[in-house]
């Protein structure tokens, strides 16, 4: 299978878990899921580096679809903590191995 075939397959599998619509949504939910404590909601903008307008609307679309979510702090009710939900963790872990599977396939 050619490397385009593969992307293509990975793009369809990360539309139907995840039913994202843009690739930085799928960046959040990769760097959440490598984390083992929730990470703060600036630290995840930082990393994703897309225009804040953007990451607010990408951010809010995973949190309502449950796959991630936003915990306000308890000493600051304007800064926020975000992590995965289990559904968000169950769709990684389905996402990994179905990733493997057409990545080594053929």
């Amino acid at each position: 299978m050619t490397v385009f075939k593969r992307r293509l397959k990975l793009a369809a599998l990360e539309r139907r878990l995840f039913k994202i619509r843009h690739d930085y949504q799928l960046l959040m939910l990769l760097i959440l899921g490598s984390k083992t404590a929730p990470l703060n909601r600036s630290t995840l903008a930082k990393q994703i580096d897309c225009s804040e307008v953007s990451f607010r609307k990408y951010y809010n679309e995973l949190a309502s679809s449950g796959l991630i979510e936003i915990i306000p702090l308890a000493t600051d009710k304007r800064k926020k903590i975000v992590q995965l939900t289990d559904l968000g963790r169950q769709a990684l872990d389905v996402y990994e191995k179905e990733f493997n599977f057409i990545l080594h396939k053929d």
